[in-house]
């Protein structure tokens, strides 16, 4: 739910204007939410936001291209493999590559939505 609300205060109400791509990311988002928790969600988010913005960077220098999923594997460092994290290092990839084929859609504006969501709640004051 809180990854809809993320989505709706950045693109606005769903039926005016939400990328075309959306119908087929927020799956993929709650995937990984679901597979490595909120925090290795958040984790896993801004690993790639930097591969993302490595990505970005190799592309306007016109240096090698490693792809990324390359930076991405370069930004989670030294991690254990397990299935949870490798159904979410997938479902990240295919986030990357159903937004990089919708002209109307950036990756990095899906990943602050998912970090976003991944915050957790402040506490109710009275």
């Amino acid at each position: 739910m809180s990854l809809t609300v993320a989505m709706g205060k950045l693109f606005g109400h769903p039926l005016e204007g939400w990328p075309a791509s959306t119908r087929y990311v927020h799956p993929y988002l709650g995937i990984i939410i679901r597979s490595v928790g909120l925090d290795g969600a958040g984790g896993l988010f801004e690993a790639a936001r930097q591969a993302y913005l490595r990505e970005q960077e190799s592309e306007r220098i016109g240096g090698y291209q490693f792809g990324f999923p390359a930076y991405l594997s370069t930004e989670l460092g030294d991690v254990e493999p397990t299935l949870a994290l490798a159904a979410a290092g997938e479902a990240i990839k295919a986030v990357h590559e159903i937004a990089r084929r919708d002209s109307g859609a950036d990756f990095g504006q899906y990943i602050d939505c998912a970090i976003v969501a991944c915050e957790p709640a402040l506490p109710a004051t009275v």
